[in-house]
């Protein structure tokens, strides 16, 4: 039986609480010139990396022991497509509407309407109208690669793997290099820490750390995300910055995830209802900061609140509004669909941990 990941599970509130911190920097760069601690600077936040490692590792500990059995694929795809679909297209039919209301906020065309849809590569180079979900096409890139534990034998699916992952890495070392996109697509840095993510499981599930090795671990990963973010800005070393945040990521999780197996934590229920509404305050988060940063520059509220406190209430409405997403539109989504026909008792996933992986 496996054991309920309670750290895990509330460490995924990571993801768009760092991803929605920078997000909330560059609208208070562009809004007001105002720099929140230099994060405006750095290419990203490294809180997908987060979700990428995180997703392999929980691909992994839910399905290992369905492994080299094809008739799990059907149920295995139909659980990934209800966690991700419904709510992007329901939030992309949403970001639409709203930025044809108000068109100063985002230009919308048929192409970007088109490349929203159906989150695959996109030889236009088109962003979809929900900006954070560029991170969703690599993410059913990978759901699409775990896919190779179902329909292949052991020793097939992992020299599979072991190739795939040479050949990234030898893409993101500069040893094979191409001007194509969609191979470079394919070839990417986060595929390693997708990778990684399920090497993590594997780890976990055979061996955890102990306690206080555990917590020295997660705690070397917590602090590797500032450090790697100082290293950017700085520029001390030279150092991948999707890898670095990568490894911090796998960091965490070995750590916790050591912790999880080990022990029965408890938590308290906001802060695992925060875990659980993760996907929602992700897809949800920036179309929040476009209304709301627009109207506090008609209020001035920055200029009677000052910089850090209106970030502060940027960061909460957009939660709070991100949690409503969850339990008024995600949940009753996806309790929809997995009553369908097609979704029967065994093929419904039963997760350690509500929410989206």
């Amino acid at each position: 039986m496996r054991r309920r990941l309670i750290l895990i599970q509330f460490s995924r509130a990571l993801v768009p609480l760092l991803v929605m911190l920078f997000h909330v920097s560059e609208f208070m760069n562009d809004y007001w010139n105002y720099s929140l601690l230099g994060i405006n600077q750095l290419p990203l936040s490294g809180g997908v990396n987060y979700f990428f490692a995180l997703s392999g590792f929980m691909l992994y500990y839910i399905y290992h022991e369905k492994f080299f059995k094809p008739n799990e694929l059907k149920g295995y795809l139909l659980n990934r497509f209800i966690r991700i679909y419904p709510l992007y297209w329901v939030l992309t039919l949403v970001a639409i509407l709203l930025f044809l209301l108000f068109p100063h906020l985002e230009e919308v065309t048929y192409h970007s309407i088109f490349a929203s849809i159906p989150l695959i590569p996109n030889p236009s180079d088109k962003v979809p109208i929900l900006s954070v979900a560029w991170s969703l096409v690599h993410t059913i890139y990978f759901y699409l690669l775990f896919s190779v534990f179902f329909l292949s034998k052991r020793p097939i699916s992992k020299i599979f793997l072991f190739i795939f992952a040479l050949i990234s890495l030898a893409f993101v070392s500069g040893i094979i290099g191409s001007e194509n996109d969609l191979t470079n697509f394919f070839f990417n840095e986060y595929n390693l820490i997708f990778l990684a993510g399920l090497w993590s499981a594997y780890f976990i599930l055979k061996s955890p750390f102990n306690t206080n090795l555990s917590v020295f671990i997660a705690v070397i990963g917590l602090i590797g995300f500032p450090l790697t973010w100082l290293n950017y800005i700085y520029n001390v070393i030279d150092i991948n910055f999707d890898i670095a945040t990568g490894v911090s990521s796998i960091l965490i999780i070995l750590g916790l995830g050591s912790i999880d197996m080990q022990k029965s934590i408890k938590i308290p229920k906001f802060l695992n209802y925060i875990g659980n509404a993760s996907f929602a305050i992700y897809l949800s988060h920036n179309l929040i900061l476009y209304i709301f940063a627009d109207l506090f520059s008609v209020m001035n509220v920055f200029e009677s609140l000052g910089g850090p406190l209106t970030c502060i209430i940027l960061m909460t409405i957009a939660t709070s509004v991100g949690c409503l997403t969850y339990t008024f539109i995600e949940q009753p989504l996806i309790k929809v669909l997995k009553r369908m026909p097609v979704m029967n008792k065994n093929v419904v996933e039963k997760v350690p941990g509500k929410g989206i992986i």
